[in-house]
């Protein structure tokens, strides 16, 4: 078998069965070049727009909205499905179209459903292809400009296991992050890196999710924000969804993800294998089939998931859905981080989540950093008052002038404020820092109402390069 990861070369010569199955799993085929799927050419019609998806002398091309791009990469292990990334510059954007694996089809990919129209501006946003690429390498201050590296990496052992040069040069056992020999808390980071979103991540001062590392707990990099009550499933809940399971709660902390997973290879039987792990704790039970999983992890529609469906992590009983509370009204951390970053943290999940009520109360008594300073001017100016919100973005663009999106942010104030002069100039800027930054177009044509067409034809432009 060719080992496509390099990274994972230097763990081979002593870890050689290990890497091999490694790099069949679903992480180890995280993010790849584009292949032909089972059906390689498909059309279809969404709202206003046809679409197509054509495969030919392995160029994936993507049609939708009268545009035509050409897929650069393939995100997803395959497994459910596939979505597609291509790049303009070192810019990456993720198409509208998705192939799903168990039906065997392409069709929109999640969150274009609700469009009338679909189209290829969807940013790749750093959070996004951490989780899936072994070395992503966003560049600060922008939202999906990246230093990409050509091929762009899959996940690999240092996921887990960390950088491991030491090991390298001396391989003992004290030297190399075991997720298993670790607390429980900075075990179960490791997971949660990536499989919890929760609805708000919010990193500590200066820091960015690619700091984590293994060893570390999640808390000392950024912090994750969940309802209070549990509200709807969502693909990427699953460490949420196992602390929900009477298994979990009655383990005092012993189940984990890797009690029932092997991140190193697939199960051959996969109905066997959870069988048999489920099957060292419940010993005195007896099993009403071959498939526990099957029935107490049914595969569940996921809101954010398109046309596919997930293992629900729950393990629950058999039987119909339990209610779901109907609206998001309180958030927290999923575990607390330190003291000192309570309140700030608390307050920017509110402020992503447009509640600017709890938002403001929380934030505006803190050490305005640029990102509380940010959170706080938009919540001025979504609540009319555009001189404290001038004064706010100002400030947090000072402290954080590489941003694209502070200035985007300025710009959008002072066009309230009335500056059109200002306002121009600061959208400008943003777009010297990002020149594919979608919303600054959008901004500018409403600075410039005689002038929108041109922005619209100036996007484009830039986008065909």
């Amino acid at each position: 078998m060719w080992i496509p990861l390099l990274a994972l070369v230097s763990c081979l010569p002593c870890h050689e069965a290990i890497v091999r199955s490694f790099a069949s799993t679903a992480m180890g085929k995280s993010i790849a070049r584009p292949v032909a799927e089972a059906r390689p050419n498909q059309a279809g019609r969404h709202g206003n727009d046809d679409w197509a998806v054509t495969s030919k002398a392995g160029v994936l091309t993507h049609r939708a909205g009268g545009k035509i791009r050409t897929m650069d990469w393939a995100i997803g292990s395959g497994h459910e499905g596939k979505s597609y990334l291509y790049r303009v510059g070192d810019a990456l954007f993720q198409s509208p179209l998705a192939w799903y694996t168990r039906r065997g089809e392409w069709d929109l990919s999640p969150g274009y459903a609700a469009d009338r129209t679909i189209d290829f501006l969807r940013p790749v946003t750093a959070d996004c292809l951490f989780c899936h690429s072994g070395a992503s390498k966003p560049i600060a201050g922008t939202v999906n400009r990246y230093a990409v590296e050509d091929p762009i990496p899959a996940i690999t052992c240092t996921r887990c296991h960390g950088a491991g040069d030491t090991h390298l040069r001396d391989a003992r056992r004290g030297n190399i992050v075991n997720p298993a020999r670790l607390p429980d808390a900075k075990r179960d980071s490791i997971c949660e890196q990536c499989h919890l979103s929760g609805v708000a991540r919010v990193p500590l001062p200066g820091k960015s999710f690619a700091d984590f590392r293994p060893g570390l707990q999640l808390e000392e990099v950024f912090s994750v924000y969940v309802p209070e009550s549990y509200r709807e499933f969502k693909v990427v809940s699953h460490a949420e969804q196992l602390a929900l399971s009477e298994c979990a709660k009655a383990s005092g902390g012993r189940l984990w993800c890797g009690s029932c997973h092997d991140p190193h290879r697939e199960p051959a039987d996969a109905k066997g294998w959870y069988r048999e792990h489920c099957q060292t704790c419940h010993t005195q039970t007896r099993p009403h089939g071959d498939n526990c999983a099957g029935c107490h992890m049914p595969r569940t529609m996921a809101h954010d998931g398109g046309h596919a469906a997930f293992t629900d992590h729950r393990i629950r009983k058999p039987g119909p859905e339990a209610a779901k509370v109907p609206a998001l009204t309180a958030l927290r951390a999923w575990r607390e981080p330190a003291a000192s970053w309570r309140e700030r943290g608390l307050g920017l999940a509110y402020a992503g989540t447009g509640d600017l009520e709890k938002a403001y109360a929380l934030l505006r008594g803190l050490a305005a950093d640029a990102e509380v300073q940010g959170a706080l001017g938009l919540i001025h100016l979504r609540s009319g008052r555009t001189a404290m919100a001038v004064q706010l973005l100002e400030s947090a663009v000072r402290a954080d002038p590489a941003s694209a999106t502070r200035h985007l942010n300025l710009a959008a104030a002072l066009l309230a404020a009335g500056n059109l002069d200002r306002a121009k100039a600061e959208a400008r800027r943003a777009l010297d820092l990002e020149p594919l930054l979608q919303d600054a177009y959008v901004l500018l044509a409403e600075i410039e109402p005689r002038r929108a067409a041109y922005w619209k034809r100036e996007l484009e432009r830039r986008m065909h390069r």
